[in-house]
């Protein structure tokens, strides 16, 4: 299992998330012999703790743990963090529990006894997915294609101003940032440039529905590498962030 071909940067993070501390343990001896860096939590109250004050890039979670089970723990993290995919582990709440976990949004689902084969290779390309900052102040928007791209296993940073948008450019390591000009009494340019100088490959995409001054706008030509005009056609925009 352990090859060396499955080596990962040691910068990866996963929080296993489980009341069975010998499960912690062996998930934990496993993944930190593949180079991931790991941390445990024994309930959801100390989960979200944990999130809240670090990034993690996975989060392990046990369907049933004391005071709510994994699905509501999920839909507490998608809160703080969207970005974090979140693999549920369950031996509990058979296929309609399954399918509410999809529904929320968590990256898979995983039967007891788990098959560690397939766990690793499921964080695995968990942790290689494309990051996407989307900063746009629109909250529905946000949400909407939040839904979409991770339904296409993208992994997405959300902000709604400015500031965040920066906090974010620099915590999360994008590839991808889609972002509005507009920010409130934000500036979306600012965002880029804080991306760009964290990682000068990322690929920013201008989110607008001001189609004519985008496109006569010569510095918004040397800023973005593409524009997406809203209403955004899926298509169109899956294209443009390949």
């Amino acid at each position: 299992m352990n090859r060396s071909d499955d080596a990962i940067p040691a910068q990866k993070r996963v929080l296993v998330v489980d009341d069975d501390a010998d499960i912690r343990t062996n998930f934990c001896d496993i993944l930190s012999a593949l180079g991931y860096v790991t941390e445990t939590a024994a309930d959801a109250e100390i989960a979200l703790q944990m999130i809240a004050a670090e990034p993690f890039d996975v989060a392990l979670l046990d369907y049933k743990l004391p005071g709510m089970n994994g699905v509501e723990l999920y839909q507490q993290i998608k809160k703080v963090r969207p970005e974090l995919a979140t693999i549920i582990v369950s031996a509990h709440g058979g296929q309609q529990g399954a399918e509410r976990a999809r529904e929320a949004g968590a990256w898979d689902v995983l039967r007891k006894p788990v098959d560690m084969l397939q766990l690793l290779d499921t964080v695995k390309q968990a942790t290689e997915a494309p990051m996407v900052l989307l900063v746009d102040d629109d909250v529905e928007f946000c949400q909407s294609l939040w839904q979409i791209l991770n339904d296409r296993h993208f992994r997405v940073a959300l902000a709604h101003n400015e500031s965040d948008g920066i906090r974010l450019g620099m915590e999360a390591g994008c590839q991808i940032a889609l972002i509005d000009l507009q920010l409130g009494s934000g500036d979306g340019r600012n965002v880029v440039r804080e991306c760009q100088r964290v990682n000068r490959r990322v690929r920013t995409v201008l989110i607008t529905g001001h189609r004519e001054n985008a496109v006569e706008d010569e510095e918004l030509k040397r800023v973005f590498d593409a524009v997406v005009y809203k209403p955004v056609a899926v298509d169109e925009l899956l294209a443009t962030i390949g």
